[in-house]
């Protein structure tokens, strides 16, 4: 069920906002219905800035049968290689479908995203010009808030087919389960430039396994796991004697509890000095690197990372190899180019 808590006072324009929002964000089919707000209640929320959108006790079966990214033609002559992900298929801990906000609580306190565009004062960008203070500026950013929320998604790949006639035919590379994402609360702020965007992902997640089934032989699977990966800002709130080492010492339960892991810094922090230094896409025209080739297409990322990663368990082909910690990361610049 969805129900709009606060929208502007135009109705038709709620209406439309959310088919849209729903058709591009559940392309599958899920039954939903709409609850209207009376004109008496519109007219008491006037001038909002944005969209407020409940979930509550949805599940979504969902099957893909062929996933496939094929190599177009290159410069140097012809590629036909492709990947294939077949047999894909959501799931969760006890079924065959995505629940999102399942376990619903409150109403006022789980399932609300809220969508807005404002403007925010911000500390002015990294520019690498250490010992200087940011000057505050004015962002214009779309915003994507949900302060606690409650799901259960997994996808089993029953293969993953690899084919390129210059590299021996067709292989099958084995299978995959990823999941269950417990997603728990995460921010989204977009901002345009230039050619790309500036974005912030701040997230808490839970995930049950990523799991990677490979093919030794024919017919013969070996598998490497990693268990109960919790991504967070740190551990460091919980129990007073976290050991790395010991995952029953680790502060995960229910409720944000490590904090959310940051995908770049929109905001910065102009009262201490900080500067922002926001994640970037980019497509852009690149000098290429190739003999031949002066120019090349390609995508950029620039991805500041900022928090913490661990894992309970880490097992190859039956071997258990314990637990695992990448603690207190941040990384100011993570630069990924992309070239077709």
């Amino acid at each position: 069920m969805f129900r709009i808590l606060k929208t502007k006072s135009n109705l038709v324009f709620v209406l439309l906002t959310l088919s849209l929002f729903c058709g591009a964000l559940f392309p599958c089919y899920s039954d939903a219905g709409m609850e209207a707000l009376a004109d008496e209640e519109l007219d008491t929320i006037c001038g909002q800035a944005g969209v407020s959108i409940a979930v509550k006790n949805m599940q979504i079966f969902q099957y893909i049968d062929n996933f496939t990214y094929t190599c177009p033609e290159n410069a140097f002559g012809t590629c036909e290689g492709y990947l294939s992900l077949k047999n894909i298929e959501t799931h969760n801990r006890t079924g065959d479908t995505a629940l999102y906000n399942y376990d619903f609580g409150s109403i006022t306190h789980s399932g609300i995203i809220y969508f807005d565009i404002a403007d925010f004062e911000v500390a002015s960008e990294e520019d690498w010009a250490f010992g200087t203070a940011p000057t505050q500026i004015q962002k214009v950013m779309t915003t994507v808030i949900a302060p606690v929320w409650d799901q259960e998604v997994g996808y089993f790949i029953g293969n993953i087919v690899f084919g390129d006639p210059n590299e021996g035919g067709v292989k099958d590379l084995g299978w995959a389960d990823v999941g269950i994402f417990d997603l728990r609360s995460f921010q989204f702020y977009t901002a345009p430039h230039g050619y790309g965007i500036d974005f912030e992902a701040d997230f808490e997640l839970h995930i049950d396994t990523i799991t990677y089934g490979y093919q030794e032989n024919a017919g013969v699977c070996k598998t490497l796991e990693v268990n109960d990966i919790h991504i967070g800002d740190t551990f460091g709130f919980g129990l007073g004697a976290d050991d790395p080492a010991d995952p029953t010492t680790w502060y995960t339960s229910i409720g944000t509890a490590i904090g959310e892991f940051k995908i770049g810094d929109m905001f910065g922090d102009f009262a201490n000095g900080i500067h922002s230094n926001p994640a970037t896409f980019d497509a852009t025209d690149n000098s290429g690197t190739d003999t031949g080739l002066t120019k090349h297409a390609s995508v950029k990322l620039n991805l500041p990372l900022e928090g913490s990663i661990r894992f309970e368990q880490v097992e190859f082909d039956g071997t258990d190899f314990g637990p695992g910690a990448i603690d207190g990361i941040k990384a100011h610049r993570l630069l990924i180019e992309m070239v077709p």
